[in-house]
């Protein structure tokens, strides 16, 4: 566990969000005490609606598609 003062979050937050999110605890206090306690979210549940979206919206291909192809050739372009 980590604990580092308010001042120093606020100037070092992308480094304790990545810290964060790869498991160890950090602490951010104010006045020696703990304030807030950074944690990964959990993945919320896609609903319903949002499963039906996708299945209504879903594309597909008139015809197969050689993508290590594509990619080699916008590389060769310098896209």
């Amino acid at each position: 566990m980590a604990y580092y003062s308010l001042e120093d979050a606020i100037a070092r937050l992308p480094e304790l969000l990545a810290k964060a999110t790869e498991g160890e605890e950090v602490i951010i206090t104010r006045l020696d005490e703990d304030l807030i306690q950074l944690v990964p979210a959990e993945p919320r549940p896609m609903t319903k609606e949002e499963i039906d979206w996708l299945r209504a919206n879903r594309v597909t291909l008139s015809e197969p598609v050689d993508f290590t192809a594509l990619v080699r050739e916008m590389r060769d372009e310098g896209v």
